[in-house]
Parts: C-alpha cells; structure tokens; sequence
C-alpha cells in the first residue's frame, strides 16, 4: 500500500484508531489475509457498490458471509492502493485512492480511481459504500493517465 508523499500524515502516531483499522484493512487485503481483516470488521459488516452490475442490480452489496466472499476476491496477486487523500469524521473515514492489479490473463495493469466511505464502530469497520464508475476498470488505464487526476 502507498500512501502519496504530499497528502501523507506526518506522524503515524498521529492517526486515529479508526485510521488505523481501514489502512490495516487495506494492507490485509493487498496481502490477500483473509483472517487479519476478519479481525478489522465489525460483525455486522456490510459493504455496497454505488452503481448498476451488470445483471442489472442496482446497488449490489454484501452477503452475509463475508468469510466466503473474501476468499473469493483476496486471491487476486499484484494488488496495491495508492492513497490520495483521507479524511475522517465522527466514526465515518474517507478515502480517494487508486486500485491496482494485474489481469491474470493479459498482464495488463487494471487501474481504477475510486473512494470509500466506511462507517466504523468501536474500532472496526461496520458500513462501507464504493463509489467507483464500474466501466473505469476496463479501460485499462494507464499510470500516467491517472496521474493526470491529481496534478496540482
């Protein structure tokens, strides 16, 4: 996981718990550690797509085994989040970054802009909403592409 070096906290002791849980949450899941996130979720954890799949579902979520459903997804090699920008409220964290990894099959580098809010409870993450144009994905974007979205 990289965190941009000029939107980067200064102080690591400076982050909040619930800072703390959704950063090692993403680490565990570039790492593929199914158990170590377990850990990080609240147990009624949920998480919701803000968009239409591609069988029509408008807001496709969770199910309720989230166990299942990691083990499925966490296997993928080569994932890594570049962090632009966090921002926290009472009990909610925000993120803007950009996911990455390679297709299995082509080699190619899916590169996709994305933010997640997470509702956190007690230190664990309870409700998340991903906000992403799910046709981003397949375009293959290009490093320099997306760069291009964070020039000051």
């Amino acid at each position: 996981m990289k965190i941009n070096a000029r939107k980067r906290l200064h102080l690591k002791n400076a982050w909040s718990r619930n800072i703390r849980t959704v950063l090692n949450s993403l680490d565990a899941e570039a790492k593929g550690d199914v158990k170590r996130t377990l850990k990080l979720l609240h147990p009624a954890y949920s998480m919701t797509w803000v968009e239409k799949d591609s069988r029509g579902k408008l807001f496709p979520h969770t199910s309720h085994d989230i166990k299942k459903e990691l083990e499925e997804v966490y296997p993928i090699q080569g994932r890594q989040y570049e962090i632009q920008h966090i921002a926290e409220g009472k009990n909610t964290v925000i993120i803007e970054m950009v996911e990455s990894y390679p297709d299995s099959k082509t080699k190619k580098v899916y590169r996709t802009p994305l933010v997640i809010v997470l509702e956190m409870s007690g230190g664990k993450i309870k409700k998340g909403r991903h906000y992403c144009d799910p046709r981003l994905p397949y375009l293959y974007l290009k490093k320099n592409q997306i760069e291009r979205l964070f020039r000051e």
